[in-house]
This record gives C-alpha cells, structure tokens and sequence, in this order.
C-alpha cells in the first residue's frame, strides 16, 4: 500500500469522528514528561471543568459540568460556551480541510500510480 493510499485509509477509518466536536475547558495540576514534550493532569489530581460534545449530524449538544465550577469560574464557562458557539464552524473547516487533503491525495496517487 502506498503512502497515499494510507493516509486515505487512515482518514475513511476517522470518518465518524469528523462528525462530532469534543470541547474540554479543563483546571488541574499540569506536569510534563521526562524530555518535556508532553503535558498532562498530574495523576490522582481533581480536575474540574466543562466537556461539551457537539454532534454535527443531528445537532445535539451535549455539555458535563460541575455546579462548583459553574459558580465559582464564570469567567471560563463563557469562555468555553464561545468555544461552543463555535463549533459547527470548526467541523465544517476541519471536513472542507480534509476534503482537500484527499483530492491532493487522490491526485498525486493516479500520477504516481
């Protein structure tokens, strides 16, 4: 299997995810791995925040927050409901994206056979 080939099996296996937007607003204790280059929750520590699942098919939305983060951060809940506002934009732009990619993609596989 080619390159290109792969990529576009890669991609037509995601296709699913495509329709549906994970938005996280998250607070915790960060720590990076031993050379630096990855962040993550520092382990057994609470994490509070929002996740929202916008499902661009049939358009629910779906939003997990806590009452204690609702109240006591009003600031990142409207920063997070922004994000929100914004996500049917960011799937449709993420779709057009990967559109391109196959058609190059297609392109340069029947060039180089």
């Amino acid at each position: 299997m080619s390159k290109a080939e792969q990529i576009i099996k890669n991609i037509s296996d995601k296709i699913d995810d495509l329709t549906t937007l994970k938005i996280q607003t998250l607070m915790g204790t960060l720590v990076t791995n031993d050379d630096g280059t990855t962040v993550s929750f520092k382990p057994n520590n609470e994490v509070k925040g929002m996740i929202s699942h916008i499902d661009l098919v049939d358009g629910d939305i779906q939003t997990d927050l806590s009452e204690e983060f609702y109240q006591k951060y009003p600031e990142l809940v409207q920063f997070h409901q922004s994000r929100e506002a914004r996500g049917s934009e960011i799937i449709e732009n993420n779709i057009q994206t990967l559109k391109t990619i196959i058609d190059v993609l297609f392109d340069l596989k029947d060039k180089i056979g």
